[in-house]
């Protein structure tokens, strides 16, 4: 990154609920956490679909990258 010009990046997900690639999100939102970045998540549609969705929001656990999980 060139220090003279900093930069900050958000990353907006739009989505219906329906993450299939989860674990790959994650690893990627948890290897970007030491730039400056927000991450905003908004959901599409229904009421339905959203479970999994609450684990992007880190309240209750600490996302950390699945590398060695798998």
């Amino acid at each position: 990154m060139n220090k003279d010009f900093p930069m900050y990046h958000v990353l907006l997900i739009l989505t219906d609920g329906g993450i299939h690639d989860l674990r790959e999100c994650i690893d990627i939102i948890v290897e970007c956490s030491f730039e400056p970045l927000s991450v905003i998540i908004i959901g599409i549609g229904g009421n339905s679909g959203f479970e999994s969705m609450e684990i992007m929001d880190a309240d209750d656990v600490v996302l950390v990258n699945g590398v060695g999980m798998r």
